[in-house]
């Protein structure tokens, strides 16, 4: 009886129910929130493909049975030098992406990522 008497009632007020929020409130709020800033990845994704490069060259170097390894002749002194001369090289640019790092923000992107890849193949 009194389910039937609620119906009633709400038709008599004409009440439309709403799944969301009213446009005010939504303008409101997002008045107050600042823009996004997006970010480029691309220097990020650079520094970890290079990561990737590097570091499993190094971790070839030391490895028995890997193309690159031990007693394997003009490929291990070609691929291992260029690891680890590309190892150096991420050495030397962390340290100047760090002491740039206000003036060359991409730079630091890029060589944190890389030298942080190197590290996780090398301890993995």
């Amino acid at each position: 009886m009194s389910f039937k008497r609620f119906d009633e009632r709400l038709t008599q007020m004409q009440w439309q129910p709403q799944s969301g929020p009213s446009p005010q409130i939504v303008d409101s709020v997002m008045a107050d929130r600042p823009p996004l800033a997006v970010r480029g990845v691309e220097f990020t994704l650079a520094g970890a493909i290079l990561g990737i490069l590097i570091g499993v060259g190094l971790k070839g170097i030391y490895t028995p049975g890997a193309p690159w390894g031990p007693n394997t002749g003009l490929t291990g002194l070609l691929i291992g030098g260029a690891s680890m001369a590309g190892a150096g090289l991420s050495l030397a640019l962390a340290a100047y992406a760090v002491l740039r790092r206000h003036d060359m923000p991409r730079l630091m992107q890029f060589a944190s990522m890389n030298l942080l890849i190197i590290v996780m193949l090398l301890l993995g």
